[in-house]
């Protein structure tokens, strides 16, 4: 008996010890002592699961014994002078008796838990945040049948966890992937490497997912193989982000190419164009489009909303309009048959306003036709308004009937300013809600109109910014600025 590995005490039916061997000793840091069995809790230092409250000295299991009850396996706290970090100990116990039956005492045999002890509270605690993880975890055998899935498997996949355990893993094979590539995965878990890849996989209601999934293989002690346990995370929508977010990023690129690439060079005018896109694409649009007989077209749009719908029908507008410039100059004509084209193509929620002005250089004037535009302006060289642009007919794209007529020919002077923009700068907002308006624009034009074009339009896109700083932007913002020299 002094040579086991577990304690071994036996008591009297008065509670002296008669046994007690060196392993007893070393477990609970103290010696056997004779003492009345009321005392024991509080000498051997043993307390309740809690680690706080004392052990009741009548529920021990040596008590009980010497009442004739056994106990199997009852764990007991124990922390004293000599253990004062505290260990775990497993205790069965059993009553003595007699030849002849009667009780004559007690045994306990009790043995340290305490690593045993935290290794459950470990695994404990894993298999709650396993249970918790919104991550899809399933555990095979060496043979791929299922044995555990958690929760989110079961969210994840659609199969509950009696419907997947015994089978395999591949009801949830998508026939995406090649032959070969599940030969190379068995290949690496059978020689116990970490598998980590995405995966296409197969919901039970036949939908399609994309699975960022870790395969670690485990051994049991003998250092073979016993397990294979599966982490799946959900990356479909992530993964569908990114192709976007490409495929915005590639429209974005497209789309910056349509604008002029800078400043129209143009004898006796400074014609100078700017967008800033609320969203990753604009749905804004402006042009200069250079006409034969020396003139130049300017086109200012903007499409109902903003984002890559928009920026693609506005990438539509402008081809279709270049196109219509090489065979009229006619702006009535140009918006009518632009208007039916876009009433074929567009869907019911979408329009575009335009703004279509043709400026003659030799004649120093300008015409122009407005399909529900906003009022472009012409400047003195004071600031002050000399006529303001109103819109000549419908929004674009709405009504195939619609006409769009031109105005009369408007005289422009040296020192005149021309300016056209799209609503994004005067219904731009800050946090009380109030809009820049026309006439925060025509201030700060009217403010910077001794700069060139450029500085300008930088000025006026600043002050929209200050004014807004602390409202996200809601729309995008495009001006053109032309300002009228001397003639050449």
């Amino acid at each position: 008996m002094q040579q086991v590995a577990e304690g071994v005490v036996v008591v009297n039916l008065e509670g002296h010890v008669l046994f007690a061997n060196r392993a007893a000793q070393r477990i609970v840091g103290k010696g056997a002592m004779d003492a009345a069995p009321a005392d024991w809790s509080s000498l051997y230092g043993c307390f309740l699961p809690d680690k706080v409250t004392p052990y009741p000295a009548e529920q021990l299991p040596l008590a009980r014994a010497l009442r004739g009850e056994p106990v199997d396996e009852e764990e007991i706290f124990i922390r004293n002078s000599h253990t004062p970090e505290g260990a775990w100990i497993s205790v069965d116990s059993t009553p003595l008796r007699d030849g002849e039956g009667q009780l004559a005492g007690g045994v306990i045999l009790f043995r340290d838990v305490t690593a045993h002890r935290r290794s459950r509270e470990v695994v404990h605690q894993l298999s709650k945040a396993i249970e918790k993880t919104t991550d899809a975890v399933f555990i095979t055998d060496v043979e791929a049948a299922i044995e555990y899935v958690n929760p989110a498997f079961e969210t994840t996949t659609g199969y509950s966890r009696d419907e997947v355990i015994g089978k395999t893993p591949s009801i949830l094979k998508s026939g995406q992937h090649e032959p070969g590539f599940f030969l190379e995965l068995w290949r690496s878990i059978l020689a116990g490497e970490v598998h980590s890849g995405t995966l296409v996989n197969r919901r039970k209601n036949g939908e399609l997912f994309h699975a960022e999934q870790t395969i670690t293989p485990v051994r049991d002690r003998a250092g073979n193989l016993s397990n294979f346990v599966s982490v799946m995370r959900d990356v479909t929508e992530l993964k569908r982000g990114q192709e976007r977010e490409i495929e915005i990023r590639l429209a974005r690129t497209v789309q910056e190419k349509l604008y002029p690439a800078g400043p129209l060079e143009l004898a006796g005018f400074d014609l100078v164009g700017a967008a800033v896109a609320a969203d990753h694409t604009c749905g804004d649009y402006y042009d200069f489009v250079p006409l034969e007989d020396g003139r130049v077209a300017i086109a200012v749009g903007d499409v109902s909303g903003h984002g890559l719908s928009a920026a693609l029908l506005m990438a539509e507008t402008r081809a279709y309009l270049r196109s219509l410039l090489r065979s009229s100059t006619d702006l009535d004509e140009i918006l009518r048959q632009l208007n039916v084209f876009l009433c074929d193509d567009t869907e019911d929620e979408r329009f575009v306003t335009l703004m279509l002005a043709i400026l003659d250089p030799a004649r120093q004037s300008l015409v122009f036709s407005s399909a529900g535009h906003i009022p472009g302006y012409v400047l003195d060289p004071s600031g002050a308004t000399r006529r303001a642009l109103e819109s000549t007919g419908m929004p674009l794209g709405l009504f195939t009937d619609a006409e769009f007529p031109a105005s009369p020919g408007i005289p422009l002077a040296e020192g005149d300013l021309l300016l056209l923009l799209t609503d994004g700068a005067t219904e731009a907002q800050n946090a009380a809600g109030d809009f820049f308006d026309a006439e925060g624009v025509l201030r700060t034009v009217a403010k910077a109109r001794h700069g060139d074009s450029d500085a300008i339009i930088r000025e006026l896109h600043s002050a929209i910014e200050d004014f807004g700083s602390h409202s996200p932007r809601r729309d995008d913002i495009t001006a053109v600025v032309c300002k009228v020299g001397p003639r050449p």
